[in-house]
């Protein structure tokens, strides 16, 4: 009797022992689906944060005010009728940009040894002064092209929510985009605002990749099951695009600028030749006394 006892209670912790490492393989189970889950990429965002500035330094310098001419700056106009920069898709990049080129053609011109004045954001706005004053006003253009081509079909993808919470759906589209354009530096009488010449710096052809981000919007669709197809149940069969979450476009066009940027502003302090801006001076002062300012 007593063994049969013994027996029972042992049959007793061998069946505690296996319900406890099937709780603990259970546990650990959820535990590494939930690691699953937290590593969910997050979704797509700027790399730039809606902050889109250039830099350039000079080469070299010359002594301050060596150079007797005084140049207005002014900011490149990049709203050109047909050019990439119009469309306010990339608003923020074709203002940050023409930003940093007037910043930096201001530091060209110092460099050079001569005097300047601005940079200001648009013709209108020099002053009557600064125009009498002035020898010169720089005052570029910039044009930029694209073609987008999408690749492949749109792809439902999963990533993290904000705070890790759960699992969001997007819907991606891949793009390869072929961005291409001009940048044309002008010198012209302050003035009378007539071209005194124009120096145009062609731009290779880029093509850049990325993706566009949107909303996954889901789709259902029904199925019925039981001996009269009685019960209908639904299940998503896919997802649609709904709002545009992330726009890669922008970000490529602001990542291939910065990749020529360099180059651009290295035209720029090749073109502004002190000798030649001396010479254009004296036109400067012919045009004043035939127009009478």
């Amino acid at each position: 009797m007593n063994k049969g006892i013994n027996i029972g209670k042992w049959a007793a912790s061998i069946i505690l022992i296996i319900a406890g490492i099937a709780t603990i393989a259970f546990m650990l189970a959820c535990d590494q689906q939930e690691t699953r889950r937290e590593i969910l990429p997050p979704p797509p965002s700027s790399s730039w944060g809606d902050s889109f500035s250039y830099r350039y330094e000079p080469p070299m310098k010359k002594s301050a005010v060596s150079v007797p001419a005084t140049i207005v700056v002014v900011n490149p106009f990049y709203k050109e009728a047909e050019s990439a920069f119009a469309d306010p898709t990339y608003s923020k990049v074709a203002k940050g940009f023409s930003a940093s080129m007037g910043v930096d053609m201001d530091k060209i011109v110092i460099a050079k040894g001569m005097t300047v004045k601005g940079p200001y954001a648009y013709l209108d706005e020099i002053t009557y002064s600064d125009k009498k004053g002035s020898d010169l006003t720089l005052a570029p253009k910039v044009f930029i092209t694209t073609q987008v081509k999408y690749i492949g079909d749109p792809k439902s993808v999963r990533y993290s929510k904000e705070g890790g919470s759960g699992a969001e759906i997007r819907v991606n589209r891949e793009f390869e985009m072929k961005i291409g354009g001009w940048v044309s530096f002008v010198m012209q009488e302050p003035l009378s605002a007539e071209k005194m010449w124009i120096k145009k710096l062609e731009l290779e052809d880029t093509v850049v990749r990325g993706i566009e981000s949107y909303e996954g919007i889901p789709q259902y669709a029904t199925y019925r099951s039981g001996c009269m197809n009685e019960q209908v149940h639904s299940y998503v069969s896919g997802y649609n695009r709904g709002k545009l979450m992330f726009d890669g476009k922008v970000d490529a066009m602001a990542d291939m600028l910065k990749k020529i940027y360099p180059t651009i502003m290295g035209k720029c302090w090749t073109y502004i030749d002190a000798e030649e801006i001396i010479s254009l001076k004296e036109k400067t002062k012919e045009i004043r006394i035939l127009k009478r300012y």
